[in-house]
């Protein structure tokens, strides 16, 4: 089995060396369902933001896209939040963001994963229990869940994030980034990009918002 961690590729791992795939969109809290399932398998779980075609038992995990736009504007310069997403800015991070929305679709196209959607789990991580359950037969006990959702509480996470100078700078035991956590809210991008940029932003994610549920 492959040492628990990030993964940037998995297509030359072999599908025997993984116990579990950690498939998220990017920042779509896909580091937190990493650490809750990291805690039930010692080795073999995988965390990465590609997709990957062994058919392991796989979670995915996706977040308005509007949200995960602004996140990956506010991850590259955080000295300019103040200012707002300008037109370009939107223009530029929805192009990244829809490369990754190709790859969440292959994920729903072949089946067989366990969809997490950050909205419902973010403010209630026993519900990432209660999937895998749902998906795959996983029972943890509840005392085991609510130590190992203590363990990876945002206050936790937060703090190993302002320990760390960069996005660059990692936690690998935990696989916390510095500048890795704001606030975590939903809706929140609507702080940042306002008007026709905002217009604008919700005109390029229109067609994947209204197909994962998210109204537009």
């Amino acid at each position: 089995m492959v040492p628990n961690g990030f993964y940037k590729q998995l297509d030359e791992v072999k599908q025997s060396d993984l116990e579990f795939v950690c498939y998220g969109i990017p920042r779509s809290g896909s580091t937190l369902v990493y650490q809750l399932i990291s805690g039930i398998y010692p080795q073999g779980v995988a965390k990465t933001h590609r997709y990957c075609p062994h058919r392991v038992k796989t979670t995915v995990s996706f977040r308005d896209f509007r949200d995960v736009v602004v996140s990956l504007w506010r991850r590259s310069n955080p000295m300019k939040l103040e200012q707002g997403m300008t037109d370009d800015d939107v223009k530029k991070f929805t192009a990244t963001c829809r490369q990754r929305i190709e790859e969440l679709d292959r994920y729903f196209e072949r089946g067989g994963i366990c969809p997490l959607r950050y909205e419902e789990f973010a403010p209630n991580p026993a519900l990432v229990f209660s999937a895998l359950e749902r998906a795959y037969g996983i029972i943890v006990a509840p005392e085991k869940a609510a130590a190992l959702i203590a363990e990876s509480s945002i206050e936790k996470n937060a703090a190993i994030a302002q320990k760390l100078a960069s996005f660059k700078s990692i936690d690998p035991a935990s696989q916390i980034h510095g500048n890795h956590i704001y606030r975590g809210e939903v809706g929140g991008w609507r702080q940042f990009v306002s008007g026709e940029a905002a217009e604008r932003l919700e005109e390029l994610l229109r067609e994947p918002l209204l197909r994962y549920g998210y109204e537009a």
